[in-house]
């Protein structure tokens, strides 16, 4: 065992009272921060040491602890036992008050309560909490739970992301407003069709497109964060014969990176943000086009390669159905390659999910839409927000100033009424 790895081990022992625990497994891996940099986390599994009942593969005992420790950051990051059932000896919030959990936080994450930590649920088992920047909130967000039993241990402290480091912030003023981008909200405002499962019916409505719009109005950066570090292609998928070709799937494990106790304390280096060259880029494109002649041979012009994106152990390139469809749920295939030896690894197709015994194949087709699109921006003005966010932004590698823009309610396209999404 290396001695940097037992230290950590001995402090989770007596930090979170574990006498009536063993340390099954442990092991060290790599993740990606909010900003794409890589940093290294030691897990350890503890079992209780008294196990009433036998353990069969791939089964937890109730109350196993399952703990995470940040390297470059000396501390722990995670705790959680299974069910909810803890056997350690301490009780770190005996009386079960908000200000017992966060004291203990501010102690525990160096942030401070009311200033950098918001509350956003309270339980009688918990509380969870929100990391913000000057009262603004963040994208991707950074939050946290903290979970505990009657007797008021611990039982569950997940922390997901971090506060940005100073010198990763332009901070500015907020000032814009919907009146300064009024030609970009009319053009967010889109018609689309919803899958409604109370009325079993696609249903037209004119609904916005969340985005984040920059403070300057100058630029739109995507709602899911995931899009973000995507490069936009566009390229339309042709060819002139099908190509037989066997493609040798390989399964990859999720968000799971095993790294060596060197590269985790930096003897090795750290892995460097995730590219793509323009190399790359050229040839996933090719290898794309050759899955697609492989696996949808008879659809040469019908597909678009949306996109592309480098994680950890593949390229990912994302395709689309060319069809002119209002609905949100559209034809989309994914291809997965190793990009150390530049060979297709993986192929999905969500046609089964949209064909014959699909989750929508018993549902109507939507009603033509009455209402025009003007009419409803002006029914849907009152409804709009514009939500300061400090959002990442993968061009800059900084956090920035932006409005989220968004809205709960749409207008229904045939009735003209105002709806909430949330009831479809």
């Amino acid at each position: 065992m290396d001695k940097r790895l037992q230290l950590i081990i001995d402090a989770a022992h007596a930090k979170f009272g574990l006498n009536a625990y063993e340390l099954e497994k442990h092991g060290v891996y790599r993740r990606r921060d909010t900003m794409g940099e890589a940093f290294y986390v030691f897990e350890m599994t503890w079992y209780p040491q008294e196990v009433t009942e036998l353990v069969e593969d791939g089964t937890i005992p109730l109350g196993t602890a399952f703990i995470s420790y940040s390297i470059p950051e000396n501390k722990f990051i995670g705790l959680s036992f299974a069910g909810e059932i803890s056997f350690a000896t301490e009780k770190q919030f005996p009386n079960r008050t908000i200000k017992e959990v966060t004291d203990w936080l501010e102690q525990e994450t160096g942030l401070v309560y009311g200033k950098d930590i918001k509350l956003t649920d309270a339980y009688s088992s918990g509380f969870d909490f929100e990391i913000e920047l000057d009262g603004i909130q963040l994208s991707p967000s950074s939050s946290f739970e903290v979970r505990f039993d009657d007797a008021g241990k611990l039982t569950n402290f997940p922390w997901d992301g971090v506060k940005p480091p100073k010198e990763s912030v332009d901070k500015s003023a907020f000032t814009l407003t919907l009146e300064d981008i009024e030609p970009l909200v009319k053009q967010q405002l889109q018609l689309v069709e919803l899958p409604s499962d109370t009325k079993e019916c696609f249903v037209p409505v004119y609904a916005m497109d969340e985005v984040y719009v920059a403070v300057d109005g100058a630029r739109v950066i995507p709602f899911v964060w995931a899009e973000r570090s995507e490069i936009e292609v566009g390229k339309r998928l042709e060819w002139d014969e099908p190509l037989e070709q066997e493609l040798h799937r390989i399964e990859f494990p999720y968000d799971v990176y095993e790294a060596t106790v060197e590269e985790a304390f930096g003897e090795l280096g750290t892995a460097g943000k995730l590219t793509l060259t323009a190399e790359e880029i050229s040839k996933t494109t090719a290898i794309v086009c050759d899955v697609m002649r492989s696996e949808l041979p008879d659809e040469s012009g019908q597909w678009t390669l949306k996109s592309m994106k480098r994680e950890e152990d593949l390229i990912i390139a994302f395709c689309e159905k060319n069809e002119e469809s209002l609905s949100i749920v559209k034809r989309k295939a994914v291809v997965q390659i190793d990009p150390g030896t530049m060979v297709a690894v993986n192929f999905f197709d969500n046609e089964g999910m949209l064909g014959l015994g699909g989750l929508f194949e018993s549902f109507a087709s939507a009603e033509q839409a009455v209402v025009t699109h003007d009419e409803a921006f002006e029914k849907m003005v009152p409804y709009i927000t514009l939500d300061p966010t400090y959002v990442y932004d993968e061009i800059t590698g900084k956090y920035i100033l932006c409005g989220l823009l968004d809205a709960a309610e749409a207008v229904d396209a045939v009735t003209g009424e105002i709806i909430s999404l949330s009831d479809l």
